[in-house]
């Protein structure tokens, strides 16, 4: 194998079941740059969010951020897309319907909640993962770009919250479940999958050069441009169906694990 792009999903991927990093992650990471490979982390993240959990490692990184929607290469931001209003005011008053819903929009800049006052301790521990801080604003009246809404429900949100909104999934927009708690609302023409084929143009390298890491749903798109696809043993079922390969457990550290293993 010659390996030139490495990229892998983040959360119940590459971190732990405690949002850890692997004990061996240095060891992957400094591999990875003396063997001159791409590492790229592909999340439903905001960018903040990436750059707040990697540190002065950030700068150095390529971000696929908000499951696509924008891919940052070091300094330079290389591919953004967001959402108009008319895409997506249609769900507005849907989300406003589920009193134990938390609806987050991801603006270019900032994240936007309707109340802050209703945001639980919990939801809050669970969102400080991936946003560092929130405003507060009407949703018809949210004050710059937006890139995506991100919805939280820590009770199966595929059954219970997911039925509600998959009539909103159209030719411009995406509702995608990207976890047990959570589902992404995003622009449809974009994904972790296309972001790894703007990659690969952007720096000539080929499917046969490019491994790549998933667990979810958000993830699967990513198959279709690696020849080498692998999965976590915790991965949704409907991954592990689709990618090439299976490793240990997040909990396990299977991603590093097979990072070192590939490029030694």
């Amino acid at each position: 194998m010659s390996i030139k792009l490495i990229v892998s999903d983040m959360d119940g991927c590459l971190l732990d079941e405690k949002s850890q990093f692997p004990p061996n992650f240095c060891e992957a990471y400094d591999l990875m740059k003396k063997k001159d490979v791409i590492f790229a982390v592909a999340s439903g993240r905001s960018p903040d969010g990436l750059y707040k959990a990697f540190g002065d490692l950030a700068k150095e990184m390529t971000f696929i951020s908000d499951n696509g929607a924008r891919i940052q290469h070091r300094d330079e931001l290389i591919f953004e897309e967001g959402l108009s209003f008319e895409d997506y005011s249609p769900f507005i008053k849907e989300m406003r319907a589920h009193p134990n819903l938390l609806s987050v929009a991801c603006g270019r800049e900032k994240k936007w909640v309707e109340d802050v006052n209703a945001v639980s301790e919990r939801a809050r521990e669970e969102i400080l993962k991936f946003y560092p801080g929130w405003y507060e604003t009407n949703f018809e009246n949210i004050p710059e770009k937006v890139i995506r809404f991100a919805m939280l429900y820590f009770d199966d949100i595929e059954k219970n919250i997911y039925p509600f909104f998959k009539k909103f999934d159209n030719d411009r927009v995406c509702v995608q479940v990207t976890s047990y708690e959570w589902i992404d609302i995003y622009p449809k023409c974009v994904s972790k999958g296309t972001s790894v084929g703007v990659l690969q143009q952007r720096f000539g390298i080929l499917p046969s050069e490019t491994v790549v890491f998933g667990d979810y749903l958000n993830d699967l798109s990513m198959a279709d441009y690696a020849d080498y696809s692998f999965a976590p043993a915790n991965a949704h079922v409907k991954v592990k169906e689709r990618f090439t390969g299976t490793v240990k457990s997040n909990s396990e550290y299977g991603v590093t694990d097979k990072i070192i293993e590939l490029l030694n």
